[in-house]
């Protein structure tokens, strides 16, 4: 009993994290910046500068020496407590929004 309770609290707090990292209304053809303006700056902030989230661009952005594809596999995956987007972005849309990123990272 007490195990389907907790995985339904795990799944229920999934929920809220989904939810308060945005939503899939996105166009297909939506460019990067658009992309994580919807789905990334609630939890990483509009700056990039960190939230909820961790810092993607300035002092103690951890990714900022990754190569893209370190971005590309924790959007589609998630990591640590981000979770993966592999069902609600297009592997084209992730791209799109790493490469966004390493353009805003001065690469």
């Amino acid at each position: 009993m007490r195990t389907r309770i907790v995985r339904a609290g795990a799944v229920a707090l999934l929920a809220l994290v989904m939810a308060a990292c945005g939503g899939p209304d996105l166009p297909e053809d939506a460019t990067g910046a658009e992309i994580y303006v919807q789905m990334c700056a609630r939890c990483h902030g509009s700056d990039l500068r960190g939230g909820t989230g961790v810092a993607l661009v300035g002092e103690g952005a951890r990714s900022i020496d990754k190569p893209e594809s370190y971005l590309v596999q924790s959007i589609y995956a998630g990591i640590g407590r981000m979770p993966a987007f592999r069902r609600t972005l297009s592997d084209d849309q992730i791209l799109r929004v790493a490469r966004y990123i390493m353009r805003q990272q001065g690469r």
